[in-house]
């Protein structure tokens, strides 16, 4: 449980809590299970903080600062944490659909097994974040940096990489979608690679890095039947 006098601060509102916080810097704030659903914090001071399983829903983090905070296993939904950083944050098992962390700083954050489905991540700052075995199902990831990022297992089927910064290709592992998974010998197939590209069988390990160069394939075959 949370410790009371940390949540009544909190619920005096930012300002009050951020003098708390630099007039009190050895203090750890904790806010385990605490349900600060559809709160304003935007600008809030929450480094270090434990918000292990805390209720987030709908709670507007943005401009604020979660620098190594606890995350793990909090309910995130709807949350909004635009250019919030977040650095090194554990959000492992966090629930974060339908959230907004659009130019947020999840640098070395730890998101594995988080769910992100239907979120918008345009231009985050993922360098060196785990996410592996994280969904990102039909999320928006343009411009993201996610360059030296664990994606292995993770899913991002329909998930918009556009501009995004990837790693050089490496080597896969598996190919998998609902109904099949393909072999690595299959893999190394350009004619398996583009027939599965084209089917839009989704990308769960590190074939991501491989997505400009199947279309760059793609276009040249396409121009070949012309």
């Amino acid at each position: 449980m949370s410790n009371q006098k940390h949540l009544n601060l909190l619920m005096q509102g930012v300002d009050t809590w951020n003098q708390w916080r630099k007039e009190n810097p050895e203090i750890i704030p904790d806010l385990r299970e605490a349900n600060l659903s559809q709160l304003n914090l935007r600008g809030v001071n929450l480094d270090y903080a434990n918000l292990q399983q805390a209720i987030l829903v709908n709670t507007n983090f943005s401009d604020g600062s979660l620098n190594k905070a606890n995350l793990s296993y909090a309910n995130l939904a709807g949350v909004i944490c635009f250019k919030t950083v977040l650095s090194e944050a554990n959000l492992s098992h966090a629930i974060l659909i339908n959230s907004d962390l659009s130019q947020a700083n999840l640098e070395k954050a730890n998101l594995t097994q988080a769910h992100i489905v239907d979120s918008y991540l345009v231009d985050t700052n993922l360098h060196q974040a785990n996410l592996q075995g994280s969904d990102f199902t039909r999320s928006y990831l343009t411009g993201a940096n996610l360059i030296r990022t664990n994606l292995q297992e993770a899913d991002l089927t329909k998930a918009d990489l556009t501009a995004s910064t990837l790693d050089d290709y490496n080597p896969c592992t598996t190919f998998q979608s609902e109904s099949e998974t393909v072999t690595n010998e299959e893999l190394f197939s350009y004619d398996s690679l583009l027939v599965n590209f084209q089917r839009g069988i989704g990308f769960r390990s590190t074939c991501l890095n491989s997505l400009r160069f199947l279309e760059g394939i793609l276009q040249i075959r396409t121009l070949e039947k012309v």
